[in-house]
């Protein structure tokens, strides 16, 4: 019997097979009806519980959007705070834009939300900090940290894992430090040896005007210069993914090497396409669509600004108009996690079904204790 052979799969294979491919990936119009229509179904909501006056204090759906992103920055700044690596801070900022994609801000305003989500992806990116440690370093009160957990875990449909671009960026600098060293693996399709690489890479332009990188060729470029640019391009790149690519929706709607391509395009778009010709050949079918893709991401981390985040003191207005129209169902979330967690009874009460259950369940576990090891050694006294 003839055996198959073996099959290759690619990092696009894998990536496709992804929740976050799956799962948390959408086109830009999809993403905006999405959005729209858990704004949609919050105001419904609010008609039920709200005089017909206050409807116009609710937020709009782009005051939404603009308020998760504030709260997106400030995921950013809390996890510099804690010198967390990059990857909690990536992927508590997935976490909170992924929750509002099917809840709404007027039920759950972000506030109570974000300091969850920072110290969920701690615990999922493997950041070991007590939950007492983390609340009293953030000044907030340990019910309030744990009481959204299970519903934004909910919402997050049990996938905690973002694929991100950073460590994808750091292989791009190893390769493009290898190039500049003459040391790269030859590259049959491009018919030239590793030097004639270095050769190609200290030939190039520098960084046209516009680019991010402040990189400036001297009077003679080796290996040494190659490099300084390569490093240059690197630390650019590495700032946009840091900032841009977390306060933008290029998660949703690109993949991780989409998104540290496109980084690197702006920040130099020479050693972009050097680059991205000792992967991919000129003549490859799928050419054009890539770079066309590229350029896409770039457009949409370029058109970021900074300085468009709402500010404190807009932020302040926005949600004393929430505590206002707040869904009275959501106003307690730690009280409802300390119901749920009874099972619904009334604090003090007690389930005399349940609490037998628990102490059957006790004297089985001994039981069975005593059968595997036996009973307790005793001692004699004597006399």
């Amino acid at each position: 019997m003839a055996v198959p052979p073996a099959q290759i799969l690619t990092e696009d294979d894998i990536y496709r097979t992804s929740t976050q491919f799956r799962l948390w990936s959408f086109s830009e119009s999809a993403l905006l009806s999405l959005r729209q229509n858990t704004h949609e179904a919050a105001v419904q909501q609010a008609r039920s519980y709200l005089p017909e006056s206050s409807l116009a204090s609710l937020p709009s759906a782009q005051d939404e959007l603009r308020l998760v992103q504030r709260y997106c920055d400030q995921i950013r700044s809390t996890s510099d705070f804690f010198q967390w690596p990059v990857n909690v801070k990536a992927t508590a900022v997935q976490y909170l834009k992924r929750f509002y994609t099917t809840n709404s801000v007027i039920t759950y305003p972000p506030k109570e939300i974000y300091k969850s989500v920072l110290f969920l992806a701690s615990k999922t990116e493997g950041v070991h900090m007590t939950l007492s440690e983390y609340a009293r370093r953030i000044k907030t009160d340990p019910k309030d940290v744990l009481a959204p957990e299970y519903k934004i875990i909910q919402a997050l449909r049990f996938t905690l894992d973002v694929r991100q671009p950073f460590r994808a960026l750091k292989g791009c600098l190893m390769d493009l430090l290898n190039l500049a060293a003459g040391t790269s693996a030859p590259l049959p399709f491009l018919n030239t040896t590793p030097q004639g690489l270095q050769d190609q890479m200290c030939a190039l332009p520098p960084p046209p005007q516009g680019s991010r990188s402040q990189w400036q060729p001297p009077q003679q470029i080796g290996a040494k210069e190659a490099s300084d640019r390569a490093h240059c391009a690197y630390a650019v790149a590495r700032h946009l993914l840091d900032a841009s690519a977390l306060l933008t929706d290029v998660y949703f709607l690109f993949t991780p090497p989409q998104i540290y391509l496109a980084a690197l395009k702006l920040s130099d778009p020479v050693l972009f396409t050097f680059y991205l010709s000792t992967k991919i050949p000129a003549t490859a079918a799928a050419h054009d669509m890539i770079i066309s893709t590229i350029a896409q991401c770039a457009d949409m981390l370029a058109s970021f600004d900074q300085k468009a985040v709402m500010s404190k003191d807009e932020r302040a207005r926005l949600e004393a108009q929430l505590d206002e129209v707040r869904d009275p169902g959501t106003k307690d979330l730690v009280g409802r996690n300390e119901e749920v967690k009874r099972g619904g009874m009334a604090l003090g009460e007690v389930d005399g079904e349940k609490a037998e259950r628990r102490k059957l369940a006790r004297e089985k576990s001994f039981r069975e204790g005593e059968d595997l090891f036996g009973p307790a050694l005793t001692v004699q006294q004597k006399g």
